[in-house]
């Protein structure tokens, strides 16, 4: 059977709508300490991290200025896994197709953890970031933020299907596909102050947020129930079922109407979110803190379009088969317009310490903060992820004007990270760049994400 009826799952269903490639990916110091930020954030950073964190000492004013951070990458196509299968093999006429033994089949097919693989994509930009401390009360901050996700779940049968194609006796199970993208920006208001606290602890604080979401784009795939069964005569059987939706306009999509405009954009979807946090210090030399953010969820009411197919195919003439075409057919399904639905923001849980390491350590030179956090999604939305995550990191202010950072993380989408970034900080200005996949320089043949922020603030 024709390898491109694969495609046309894969493309139409999962990747092809993942141009709306969010979350934490603006705290650019977070992400130079592969985002242990629970309790080390401060001012701007702490927003969508933990509010709590804005009752920390901190400048009487901050002004960011269009922080960025994107980061992609899936975990089962390693960069060595890429090149050493789907880039043929040099020839003295050119790269020809590499030919795969059981071995070869086999150790593509192990990658997918599960039996399934994931490809994600997050970008987030702030338009606007304000922090206003006020000693006797607490900090305030206000931002605005875009948070572009995405995640494709992909069963390995696609490959497996690619592999061996459709012999006499094969199954093939689809229904594990799905994929979820969105577009949103939020208007938030965060505040953090101090509360009465216990005799063991130095200060306690409290805080919250409250975010009224817009949402211009989101795209998922509701169902997915579709296999392909060769009996042992040669007759294929499909069954064809999936739902995938849309809501706002598509910019893949010619003649769409789409366009960008970093104020006035039309909205097709809105919502509200809160985050809630707390943190405390004990011992003058640790920070803890907890919270939990993006509790809320969209309603996604206009420009809603549904594509549906619910059929089973019965195919006995090998040519039609081979041909693929009525598949295809059946593949692309039908359309209709939808009605509105709602859908949970990234809902995440974090906690986390921080140790200022110099108060312990008298012959520590500079100010060395080394911490550690546990995070994990509570939502299966774009933008977080069900997988728990531990990560530690350190920031080293040998200079005050040159801060350093680094840390390593464990789990989640990425699985093992190790991040980097430092800073350039010239009194009232700041310029911060980081990555939390730093194996990008020697990781060669096991990379399989990639990340990069860079953000700049004013501070007063």
């Amino acid at each position: 059977m024709s390898t491109r009826i694969v495609g046309m799952f894969v493309a139409t269903v999962c990747i092809a709508h993942a141009a709306f490639a969010g979350g934490d990916r603006v705290d650019v110091r977070g992400m130079g300490m592969a985002r242990t930020s629970a309790a080390a954030a401060r001012g701007l950073d702490a927003v969508g991290v933990n509010p709590a964190n804005l009752a920390m000492k901190d400048n009487t004013l901050t002004l960011s200025l269009a922080p960025i951070g994107v980061h992609a990458g899936s975990d089962f196509l390693s960069y060595g896994l890429y090149n050493e299968y789907f880039t043929g093999v040099e020839t003295g006429n050119g790269r020809v197709g590499k030919y795969l033994d059981e071995p070869d089949k086999q150790k593509i097919l192990d990658a997918f953890r599960g039996g399934v693989g994931e490809v994600t994509a997050d970008a987030a930009y702030r338009l606007v970031g304000l922090t206003v401390q006020l000693e006797s009360v607490g900090g305030f901050a206000f931002t605005i933020t875009d948070n572009l996700s995405g995640i494709a779940r992909i069963p390995n049968d696609y490959v497996r299907f690619i592999l061996y194609g459709n012999t006499p006796g094969s199954v093939y199970d689809f229904g594990r596909t799905s994929a979820k993208v969105s577009w949103l920006r939020e208007y938030a208001l965060s505040f953090g102050g101090t509360i009465p606290h216990p005799a063991f602890m130095q200060w306690l604080s409290l805080g919250a947020a409250i975010k009224l979401v817009e949402g211009y784009g989101y795209y998922e795939v509701e169902r997915f129930n579709t296999s392909l069964t060769t009996s042992d005569n040669g007759i294929l059987v499909g069954r064809v079922g999936y739902l995938a939706r849309l809501a706002g306009l598509d910019p893949t999509r010619d003649g769409s109407g789409f366009s960008w405009s970093p104020f006035g954009q039309r909205a097709f979807g809105h919502g509200t979110g809160f985050d809630i946090g707390v943190a405390g210090g004990i011992g003058g030399f640790m920070t803890v803190g907890m919270s939990m953010t993006d509790i809320g969820q969209v309603n996604w009411e206009e420009g809603i379009e549904e594509t549906y197919a619910d059929t089973t195919l019965v195919v006995d003439d090998p040519r039609e088969v081979q041909d693929g075409t009525i598949i295809e057919n059946a593949l692309r399904g039908k359309k209709r317009a939808g009605t509105p639905f709602s859908r949970s923001l990234p809902t995440t849980f974090r906690a986390g310490a921080a140790v200022q390491v110099e108060k312990l350590v008298d012959w520590i030179p500079g100010e060395l903060v080394v911490a550690a956090d546990y995070t994990n999604g509570l939502a299966d939305a774009p933008g977080t992820t069900l997988y728990a995550r531990f990560s530690l990191g350190m920031e080293w202010k040998l200079l005050q004007f040159l801060p350093l950072r680094t840390g390593v993380s464990f789990g989640g989408t990425d699985r093992t990270n190790v991040a980097f970034g430092f800073g350039l900080h010239f009194g009232v200005f700041d310029l911060d760049l980081a990555t939390e996949n730093l194996d990008l320089l020697w990781g060669g043949d096991s990379v399989t994400h990639g990340s990069v922020a860079i953000g700049t603030r004013f501070r007063f």
